[in-house]
């Protein structure tokens, strides 16, 4: 379901063919992706109360048809309103409903490895694009972008139709043989009880999460949203740089699984401070990237980085405010998310607008990441009243 679900990230790819017909500047185009983004936060924020409330199959599967007909319809665009309803609002809103669901219930399962099982759970969604993007790019060098919507859009369908039966959660008051909940003597890093999403937002931990989420992800979306449109600039094929994207893709998913392993045995805020830092320093230096290789290896490291906050987040969450309300309370806090997704992309359309490269952009999403790294550095769990 994931890997379809996180294909979204593959829009870069098509910012050049539509720029081609009908005449949008980059910032316009990148507009749907950055729509898409917010709109995945909301539908997070929707499915994970929807989610709480009545299991993961209904929900599931209202995302999974909602966001396949998004993408078949793509295919019909004929102005920037229809681009941006149906790529935009549509298949985000849909992929965020659908995207919440595995991830609440490999927690729920999994409690005693919640940063390694939402690692694993979330890795599809973040390497969905490194199988979608080589695929979309041959469909679309054979069949053109409207038929490569239909064709993905059909392919969708039948995955993620067949996924959503097989979510279910655990049996109330479920823990895997042999595992007992963090004592107090571990209440520094872990909550001694569940927090309601009323009571999470009138605690400060909840908003230095919030701030430090939205401006490490936006340094990631930043490039995510333009990289495709950045090798091309930057004198690279348009076959490397569609590939460009599929390892960045790749490093996302690996990076979900990796920090999500090490969070288990690191910490979390400590995980979440060493990507961001790594983050900015990366940023700094991809301007300057000349090579094929170098191009590959820095943006799946970038990749890796973004995709370790997207798995280390929703472990945090369930550490600090408990696991009974965590679809609503993480939903909350992946409004963060959301938002990077309105300053990322568009940030690096109108400074690319009006510089005509991708330099200042880059500088700026490092400055990002690096506010980000001293933040979360500073978050601790609320303390207990």
């Amino acid at each position: 379901m994931n890997l379809c679900f996180g294909s979204a990230y593959s829009f870069s790819i098509f910012l050049a063919p539509l720029q081609r017909e009908f005449g949008w500047s980059r910032a316009q185009v990148s507009l749907a992706f950055t729509i898409s983004i917010a709109c995945i936060a909301a539908g997070v924020l929707v499915g994970g109360r929807w989610h709480d409330r009545q299991g993961p199959a209904p929900v599931a599967i209202t995302g999974a048809v909602l966001f396949s007909v998004g993408i078949f319809l793509a295919r019909y665009t004929h102005a920037l309103w229809w681009l941006y309803t149906f790529y935009g609002v549509l298949v985000g809103f849909a992929s965020g409903v659908g995207y919440v669901c595995p991830l609440a219930v490999g927690m729920k399962w999994f409690p005693e490895k919640r940063g390694l099982v939402t690692g694993l759970m979330v890795m599809g969604y973040g390497a969905g694009s490194a199988l979608i993007a080589p695929l979309a790019g041959f469909l679309l060098h054979r069949y053109g972008w409207r038929d490569t919507f239909s064709l993905l859009g059909l392919g969708f369908l039948v995955v993620t139709t067949a996924g959503s039966f097989f979510l279910r959660n655990p049996p109330q008051g479920w823990r895997p043989e042999g595992w007992t909940p963090p004592s107090r003597e571990k209440a520094s890093s872990h909550t001694l009880r569940d927090y309601p999403p009323g009571e999470m937002l009138r605690t400060g931990t909840f908003y230095r999460m919030w701030f430090a989420y939205a401006l490490g992800t936006s340094a990631g979306l930043m490039v995510i949203g333009h990289l495709a449109a950045f090798a091309e600039g930057a004198g690279f094929s348009p076959r490397d740089a569609a590939l460009s994207v599929g390892v960045l893709s790749a490093g996302n998913g690996f990076g979900r699984i990796g920090s999500g392993w090490l969070s288990d045995h690191l910490g979390r805020t400590r995980t979440l401070s060493l990507v961001m830092g790594v983050t900015a320093l990366l940023l700094l230096l991809e301007p300057r990237v000349g090579a094929v290789l170098l191009l590959f290896g820095s943006v799946f490291l970038i990749g890796y980085c973004y995709g370790s906050q997207l798995a280390v987040f929703p472990s945090a969450t369930a550490e600090f405010f408990g696991i009974r309300n965590l679809g609503n309370n993480y939903g909350l806090l992946m409004t963060a998310w959301g938002t990077a997704g309105i300053i990322g992309p568009m940030a690096g359309g109108k400074i690319f607008d009006a510089t005509r490269n991708y330099e200042a952009a880059f500088l700026v999403a490092a400055a990002l990441a690096f506010v980000a790294s001293i933040t979360i550095a500073t978050v601790r769990p609320p303390l207990p009243n």
